[in-house]
């Protein structure tokens, strides 16, 4: 599935795909040419919809309900931990540190404007 996916993101709308991939985590000079691909399914086509979410309930709660390695306390769904911290960050504010903090008021201050309110991380 990672491949077909792979080359309906990467290679049929010639984005960078295999070997040509750059990972922008250690290069952040190159161009990285991501690709995307976007699905819609009309999940009604299928069969009943309320029963595929019954499913999908069923499907969720045996996947919490496995047994854990020693010191996992919880097992995440996909986008579960980016939603709890997005969450997070809109009640309590965007968390940034210290050093960040103190270029981003060093600019604030050269501009004459006014500096970030809050503590740091």
């Amino acid at each position: 599935m990672s491949l077909v996916v792979g080359l309906l993101a990467g290679t049929l709308n010639g984005a960078a795909m295999g070997r040509d991939v750059i990972d922008f985590n250690r290069d952040v000079q190159s161009t990285t040419n991501t690709g995307q691909a976007m699905a819609m399914i009309d999940i009604a086509a299928f069969g009943d919809v309320a029963a595929f979410k019954r499913r999908v309930d069923t499907v969720v709660r045996d996947l919490r309900s496995s047994e854990r390695l020693p010191g996992v306390e919880r097992i995440w769904l996909p986008g579960e931990q980016s939603h709890a911290k997005r969450v997070a960050y809109g009640r309590d504010g965007i968390p940034i540190g210290a050093a960040l903090r103190q270029a981003l008021d060093a600019v604030a201050a050269e501009l004459g404007i006014a500096a970030l309110e809050g503590g740091t991380a």
